[in-house]
């Protein structure tokens, strides 16, 4: 058998019943009860949006809660502190709640005649549309704003959701390319370029890429001379600077042979002059 919707609603009436003063207050008072029903619980009247920690939980409405014309109740719901605003304005009934946390807020208004016919009795001669106010209670004012996340959780999640989603859907996005790799040295110079031209040259655009496989000559890599880098061959040229069949005219006389043990110099020995020499060549 399903439940009773309006249990527990006679007994929140009766504790309030001695208390009722205009009609007003029967909607403020059924509306207390809806959100007792969804697991707030009173801490007392005002609009003060901090809380001490020391306050006392309770199902009844507060002393005092129908004094003003207007109403102002604190709630506590899941640890967060809620006010609910009544406020009574050319026959209408405007009440808004509002977490505190975030400035969250919503609403909902009744006509007080049309709504409430009589200030005691049982529920229908007092609320002849109770089902209605009900439903209007649960889904714009308790449902629209307890289902809402606070602006920090709904930044996170916006963030999170957005950047996935920026990174799936976006038409423009290029997906993630393989880190070129390196490609060994050819040891023939002659032979023709690559099949796949976008990668030649990649490797110099790359800080940390493994050496080789650039378009810039590297003469510090495998295989180059450390300590005289321009001695190669022949005569102190880089491999592959004489086309084969060319004429070439060695530098140094003809037959000139290092001594044993010594390398032969470079072209021009004062490529690489020590640090502070000046030779006054330019005078």
């Amino acid at each position: 058998m399903a439940s009773d919707p309006l249990f527990g609603w006679d007994l929140t009436f009766k504790t309030v019943e001695k208390d009722i003063k205009r009609k007003s207050d029967i909607i403020v008072a059924f509306i207390h009860w809806n959100l007792m029903k969804r697991g707030f619980r009173s801490i007392g009247i005002g609009d003060e949006r901090k809380l001490s920690g020391n306050e006392e939980k309770s199902e009844l409405l507060p002393t005092g809660w129908n004094d003003k014309d207007n109403y102002t109740l604190r709630y506590l719901f899941e640890e967060k502190l809620y006010i609910l605003h009544g406020l009574n304005t050319d026959g209408n009934l405007i009440v808004n709640l509002m977490r505190s946390e975030d400035l969250a807020v919503s609403n909902i208004a009744s006509n007080i005649e049309d709504t409430v016919k009589e200030t005691s009795g049982s529920i229908e001669k007092m609320l002849p549309n109770h089902k209605d106010l009900m439903h209007n209670i649960k889904r714009d004012l308790i449902d629209s704003i307890t289902d809402r996340l606070t602006s920090s959780a709904q930044t996170q999640t916006i963030g999170r959701e957005n950047s996935r989603s920026n990174n799936r859907d976006n038409p423009v996005r290029i997906p993630p390319q393989p880190r070129p790799q390196p490609v060994p040295e050819n040891p023939n110079l002659w032979e023709p370029p690559p099949s796949n031209l976008r990668n030649i040259g990649r490797s110099d655009l790359d800080p940390f890429a493994a050496p080789g496989g650039g378009m810039l000559f590297n003469p510090f890599g495998p295989g180059r001379d450390l300590e005289n880098p321009g001695l190669g061959i022949p005569g102190g040229l880089p491999r592959g600077a004489v086309p084969p069949g060319a004429r070439f005219d060695p530098f140094g006389p003809p037959g000139f042979v290092p001594l044993p043990g010594r390398r032969q110099p470079p072209p021009d020995a004062d490529h690489l002059p020590p640090p502070g020499f000046n030779d006054n060549m330019f005078l």
